[in-house]
């Protein structure tokens, strides 16, 4: 809950790179870095996901994707999966003018939290792709999500059920559901809308007109799980990327040269891999099972640990180290690299979240000179599910003699 990182780390060093843990929040769980495991595991069926986040399920609902599992999840992905890919080209603008009206946010010598930064800019993107509107009707739903989120000061509220009190404003988790229940009731309006109205834009719009057999509040759930994973993974993810290329001179300078975009996606790989947001991934074995020679009772967690996969020397020689060629050599780390996620449940918004990662680097980079605060340390810290820099990744403005570049050319066609 607390140090992550350094927990696996040292349980690595004891172990190796899988192991039985007895966590006091999910009991028993096997977790593994081990990319034959976790290969295994990406192809196992049988596995339960969805029915593995019960930290989430009183925040999203039974009814959404990530929540789903079986037959269930499979027809959910089919309707969203396509919807979410579409018209992606189509918010490089509006990001790309988002990021430069941020960065004149910022003075020259001024400090900034980058994790904040990033999050402006892609909730504002992830808010006009689901629910596009008027300016006052965007910002309106960004506010909700604000608000939603912030409720939630401490990591222990969410994971803790005996924190789960409703005592109205008096308690976190009762202030927490008043502004869920805000954020839902919108959401219902927009869905009824749209509904009445198949003609609106958004992917809201398409999942009402679409799934015409789904309930509302199903829809609700879905829209609700997309808009704060839409923004607040990329946000976090971000913040790692920044301090990781600022921290290094000469990485920034490649990236303002290089006409190519592939070292900038390169860094960003690389980022994820150093720092996964998402330490691992959680499966439930609904019976007794073996994953490769680990025998795994009925009921059991298993957490494929990106965390430790991603640093196997063995696959990642210099495992600490900061080297985005490796993601230079077309090599697909299948096993070894999943920030995104595995099998069935990778991302389905892994595309438009590295996308997006690319055009705010970017802009960035050519219209901006940073660099870490002075004294500042990036120590992992939990944010909820999200590990992220501490601090938000705190930086400074410099000032460029050179005079500002639009931004970068980002390929179409990137994929995780």
């Amino acid at each position: 809950m607390t140090a992550p990182y350094a927990a696996l780390d040292a349980e690595r060093a004891r172990r190796g790179p899988t192991f039985w843990i007895d966590l006091a929040l999910v009991g028993r769980a096997l977790v593994t870095g081990d990319p034959a495991l976790v290969r295994e595991i990406a192809s196992r069926h049988d596995l339960e996901a969805g029915s593995g986040i019960s930290a989430l399920r009183s925040v999203l609902g039974d009814r959404s994707l990530i929540t789903l599992d079986g037959e269930r999840h499979m027809a959910r992905r089919h309707l969203v999966a396509p919807l979410f890919r579409r018209d992606l080209e189509a918010l490089d603008d509006i990001t790309a003018d988002s990021t430069l009206e941020a960065l004149q946010q910022i003075g020259v010598g001024a400090t900034f939290t980058v994790y904040d930064f990033a999050r402006r800019i892609s909730l504002g993107a992830i808010v006009r792709f689901l629910l596009p509107g008027s300016s006052v009707e965007e910002a309106r739903t960004g506010r909700l999500i604000e608000r939603f989120l912030l409720s939630f000061s401490s990591p222990w509220i969410l994971f803790l059920n005996p924190l789960h009190l409703n005592l109205g404003r008096l308690s976190p988790w009762g202030r927490a559901m008043r502004h869920r229940e805000r954020l839902v009731e919108h959401l219902r309006e927009r869905v009824r809308a749209a509904r009445r109205d198949p003609s609106l834009p958004g992917v809201l719009a398409r999942i009402a007109r679409d799934g015409a057999d789904l309930q509302e509040e199903e829809i609700v759930e879905e829209a609700l799980a997309l808009l704060l994973f839409g923004h607040d993974t990329g946000a976090a993810a971000l913040a790692w990327a920044f301090v990781h290329i600022w921290e290094r001179r000469e990485v920034v300078e490649r990236i303002r040269e290089e006409s190519d975009p592939a070292y900038l996606e390169a860094c960003l790989k690389e980022s994820l891999r150093l720092c996964p947001v998402v330490v691992h991934m959680t499966r439930v074995a609904p019976q007794a099972t073996r994953i490769g020679a680990w025998e795994v009772p009925s009921g059991a967690r298993i957490f494929p640990c990106a965390y430790l996969a991603q640093r196997d020397p063995a696959i990642f020689p210099d495992p600490a180290a900061f080297r985005p060629e490796r993601f230079l050599n077309g090599r697909a780390y299948e096993g070894s690299w999943f920030p995104f996620g595995l099998g069935t449940r990778t991302c389905i918004g892994n595309r438009f979240a590295l996308r997006q990662m690319q055009l705010i680097a970017a802009t960035t980079a050519q219209n901006a000179d940073l660099a870490l605060a002075p004294g500042y340390e990036p120590a992992p810290v939990r944010r909820l599910v999200l590990i992220v820099p501490r601090h938000g990744g705190r930086m400074v403005r410099r000032p460029r003699v050179e005079g500002l570049v639009r931004r970068l050319r980002v390929d179409a066609r990137t994929s995780p």
